[in-house]
């Protein structure tokens, strides 16, 4: 099956359009023209001359007013007009002039085309009107005739034309650049906000303009998984079961595919259908922009992957320090769970709280470095086996490298054995002098400690290990994660210890 029958099989399972959408679609919106004359005559002539004008595909709208003042009233109520033929003598001998200065000063727009038009050159004289004020053309009411008013309309409209492109243009980068920080710098564990997010955009840049009739009938952003395609964000009725890639891209009046591609990879596409063309200005955007989804995708694909081996790093040496002492197993496991619960209750965003959680697994790596007999001495150590025993925290730094991913990791293995007023080990640290993680997982640790078994103690009450760690805050804890402790403790997390 090639490319092509691919896709005419996709669009026949993605949509339920009509036979013929183009039967209700609108056409391009006309111009706005704004005429102002107080003579009444001048604006039937105008709509006389201009009745049958087209430019690039699109019909004029005449709007007139008799004065600058009416003149104002409509420019503040209804936006986007293109042209304005304005005659000068008015409700005052300058009322058009003025009325060029509120256009440009006071509504700030410098896209609309000004044609001055005037039957008395005299009060308004041609070199001193340009040079004052920002017009684009002039023209004596005794020289427009049919022909030379359409050769100013259209130069007129054409420049318009070409300095929305232009806004455009800057508006549709602006939009890709703007979002650009956004995709890089994306949370790993929030895909779907990605996919929404970019496809918003999208959406954004087919309807540039201020009067776009693109509608976006039915449209999606899908990712493949082998054969597998699954809709990641969608407009309209998208319905979906597999494709195959390639996908060749196909922009037509009624519809747009562009496939989303790494290395020669389809990885994706993007498919839209549309009451009528979109303009090539934002076919073009939309190319720039789903490149850049493209690369943004394999960044984040890349930092996943790291993660994932970072992660995988720290399960293969905790397994490591599992293998060496009998009890570290489900120790480990539950100085995870603690460490994520009593992360959150300190008020942590729920990703800092997981990098605890996964960077405690290490905290008693430096365990591999003593020997089995004091590991594992069914009873209390002497003096001399506790000093060795204390050393685990040092091997642990010495086995993590002060390396930029394992760092919060070595934090953790050196320093959850400080005390909060400076009395512990290996380096007699004080207060918040202490890694916040280190603090967190001091408490975790003693507590699982206090409620399960060793071979040289019993295992403590809920209760009771609580109120010990209570007992010690400002002392061996930080007083707010004891608090915070205390807190699971009274919302139940801890019930099922007891049982």
């Amino acid at each position: 099956m090639n490319a092509e029958k691919r896709i005419l099989q996709l669009k026949g399972k993605t949509t339920s359009l009509s036979a013929d959408l183009s039967a209700e679609e609108p056409g391009p919106p006309p111009w706005l023209v704004l005429v102002v004359d107080d003579d009444p005559d001048v604006i039937a002539i105008t709509r006389l001359n201009l009745r049958h004008f087209s430019f690039g595909g699109r019909a004029l709208s005449l709007v007139s007013a008799a004065s600058a003042a009416q003149a104002q009233e409509i420019l503040r109520n209804t936006p986007g007009f293109a042209l304005g033929l304005i005659d000068v003598v008015m409700e005052s001998d300058d009322a058009g002039l003025q009325l060029v200065r509120f256009i440009r000063e006071t509504l700030r727009d410098q896209r609309i085309r000004l044609v001055i038009r005037t039957g008395q050159p005299g009060l308004a004289p041609e070199r001193y009107v340009i040079d004052h004020f920002d017009i684009d053309d002039y023209k004596e009411k005794s020289e427009l005739s049919a022909q030379k008013l359409y050769t100013t309309v259209r130069s007129a409209l054409k420049s318009y034309r070409d300095l929305t492109t232009i806004d455009l243009a800057r508006h549709g980068l602006e939009t890709i650049l703007g979002a650009a920080p956004q995709m890089y710098l994306h949370p790993l564990d929030s895909f779907e906000a990605f996919y929404s997010g970019v496809f918003t955009q999208i959406l954004g840049l087919c309807h540039l303009g201020e009067h776009s009739s693109v509608r976006i009938a039915n449209g999606f952003l899908a990712m493949f998984n082998k054969d597998e395609i699954t809709i990641k964000a969608a407009v309209g009725q998208a319905r979906l079961e597999k494709t195959i890639p390639p996908v060749q891209e196909n922009i037509s009046a009624k519809e747009t595919t562009i496939p989303l591609r790494i290395r020669n990879e389809d990885i994706g596409m993007l498919y839209l259908e549309h009451g009528q063309a979109l303009d090539p200005l934002a076919v073009h955007l939309l190319r720039i922009f789903t490149g850049q989804v493209c690369v943004a995708l394999q960044s984040l694909r890349v930092q996943l992957e790291l993660r994932e081996a970072h992660a995988s790093a720290i399960q293969m040496l905790s397994e490591a320090a599992e293998a060496k002492d009998i009890h570290t197993g489900e120790h480990i496991q539950r100085i995870v769970t603690l460490t994520r619960q009593l992360s959150l209750a300190l008020g942590l965003p729920p990703a800092t709280a997981e990098l605890y959680a996964e960077a405690s697994q290490l905290h008693d790596i430096g365990k591999i470095g003593i020997p089995d007999r004091i590991l594992n001495k069914p009873g209390p150590l002497d003096r001399a086996e506790f000093n060795e025993i204390a050393t685990h925290p040092s091997i642990g730094g010495l086995i993590i490298k002060d390396e930029k991913n394992f760092r919060l990791a070595r934090q953790i293995a050196m320093y959850h054995h400080e005390k909060w007023d400076g009395n512990g080990y290996p380096e007699g640290l004080r207060g918040e002098a202490i890694p916040l993680a280190a603090r967190i997982v001091s408490v975790v640790d003693v507590f699982d400690a206090l409620v399960h078994c060793r071979p040289y103690k019993r295992s403590w009450s809920v209760a009771d290990a609580v109120a010990e760690i209570r007992r010690l805050s400002g002392t061996s804890f930080d007083p707010a994660v004891v608090a915070a402790f205390g807190r699971l403790y009274e919302a139940g997390a801890f019930d099922h210890l007891d049982q």
